[in-house]
């Protein structure tokens, strides 16, 4: 099951990255780095008030409704998103009271994205919970595609960043409708026990996701701040780059996974539970690093190929060290993390989340003001390397999870290989254009799979091989 999962959990987040990869490809050839830097700092604002209002409830549905299988929490989880929805459209305009300067049209439509986007990450958690990996790739395709295409329309009609952040809210409102015409089941009535058992587990988790959004959006804020929203939009760029790609292709390993660890936790085995927290590992590992050799070595085929002229040098500068703050903050984010959920221990996740949003705040500060955007770029490494190691270091006293290092040894020797193969492509091309990119990608993506295969990591030579025989057996009728 948790093979088959992963690959339409596979293709339900590569499709949008690659969709995402094309929109900054798009956005940074059609608006400044002034105008992305409105967008970037309206989604950032966005991430925050998520994060304050409705995380809790994103991650209380991700783990009750996966143990929970015969119980529907859908009702008491709508109406605990409409109170809150109230609530923030409520309190978020008293901003002015103390900061008159901020723009209206910003924070309206910043509002609009958050209630949106987390509208349709509430759904997406049940469609993960309930194990319906087609739905939930179905909805995440036709958000993505939408979001793009009314971004594309709002930079035609002038609207610039703020046709951004208004496309993107639009987008996630397609996801929505899409999740609430195509399932036909029943939704059960709102009951006060699960809002108060949603409410016991996920709202102290708010402090942890309101330290989460503020860190991811700190980095942006600071650096427009400190210079200017040119330096915003390119550091935005550089820093959406491994987001759209690692990032995005991590939360198909969880949404494949996590379900069925806390179902096994929830059935109280504890060798399968542990069993499937080092195929997550392994299977994480292995997704993501071949991504994060190519964003990295092949930083200026990347860049020089895929953005704008205006932004091509500082995203080629800042790529490699974004690229190993973002590996970092996935193995902390989508693997270590789990054992704070596993253990229900929230005030642990928010701890150290807190503890990271401090560490990022004053490296940022210190070093952008002595390094400029390589200083963020900088800072940004060092807090998730830091984080990192509080999180492994307070997972001890909650569930800790499983370091297969034998396992993983496959997983490194084969990143070797292809960073190698890069190496020497890179040595051997000139220029930074689209044949340059496409030589240098084949060539590393080779090499990983070549020695993947050879070392049979997380069994692709096994499944393979099986896969070939089934083939052959159906084909030739037997």
């Amino acid at each position: 099951m948790l093979n088959r999962h992963f690959s339409i959990y596979l293709v339900a987040y590569i499709l949008p990255a690659a969709v995402g990869f094309f929109a900054v490809t798009a956005y940074t050839r059609l608006l400044t780095p002034a105008e992305y830097g409105v967008y970037v700092v309206g989604i950032s604002l966005a991430g925050i008030l998520g994060a304050i209002f409705f995380a809790w409830i994103k991650l209380s549905v991700s783990r009750y409704q996966a143990m929970s299988a015969e119980v529907d929490f859908r009702g008491t989880a709508m109406v605990a998103f409409g109170l809150t929805a109230a609530v923030l459209c409520a309190t978020t305009p008293l901003v002015f009271l103390f900061r008159s300067d901020v723009s209206v049209e910003l924070l309206l439509a910043s509002m609009f994205v958050a209630i949106m986007a987390n509208a349709v990450d509430v759904g997406q958690e049940f469609e993960r919970a309930k194990l319906r990996p087609y739905r939930f790739a179905a909805i995440s395709i036709v958000r993505s595609v939408a979001s793009v295409g009314f971004g594309l329309l709002g930079i035609w009609l002038g609207w610039g960043g703020l046709g951004l952040l208004a496309a993107f809210g639009l987008g996630s409102l397609t996801g929505i409708v899409l999740n609430l015409v195509g399932d036909r089941t029943r939704i059960a009535r709102f009951e006060r026990s699960q809002f108060m058992q949603l409410a016991r587990y996920g709202l102290p988790l708010t402090l942890a996701g309101l330290s989460v959004a503020v860190y991811s959006a700190c980095d942006r804020l600071i650096v427009a701040y400190l210079l200017g929203k040119d330096a915003a939009g390119i550091f935005g760029v550089a820093a959406d780059l491994p987001r759209q790609f690692m990032v995005m292709i991590a939360s198909s390993v969880a949404a494949a996974t996590v379900p069925l660890v806390f179902r096994s936790l929830s059935e109280k085995n504890n060798e399968t539970t542990r069993q499937r927290l080092t195929e997550s590992l392994e299977l994480l590992l292995v997704v993501v690093a071949p991504v994060a050799v190519w964003l990295a070595l092949a930083a200026d085929q990347v860049a020089g190929t895929l953005v704008g002229i205006d932004f091509r040098a500082g995203v080629s500068a800042l790529l490699p060290t974004l690229v190993l703050a973002r590996l970092f903050g996935i193995a902390n984010q989508f693997y270590v993390q789990i054992s704070f959920q596993l253990a229900e221990r929230p005030f642990m996740l928010a701890a150290q989340s807190f503890l990271t949003l401090v560490v990022s705040v004053v490296l940022m500060f210190a070093l952008v003001a002595g390094y400029d955007l390589y200083g963020a770029a900088l800072a940004t490494l060092a807090t998730e390397a830091i984080g990192f190691v509080v999180a492994v270091a307070l997972m001890r006293r909650a569930h800790p999870v499983p370091f297969d290092f034998n396992r993983l040894a496959g997983v490194a020797v084969s990143a070797a290989a292809m960073a190698g193969a890069i190496l020497v492509a890179r040595s051997q091309v000139n220029g930074t254009g689209v044949v340059s990119l496409i030589v240098v990608s084949l060539a590393g993506g080779f090499a990983y799979v070549a020695a993947a295969w050879l070392l049979n990591v997380a069994n692709v030579r096994t499944l393979s091989l099986r896969f070939l025989r089934t083939f052959n057996r159906k084909a030739l009728g037997v």
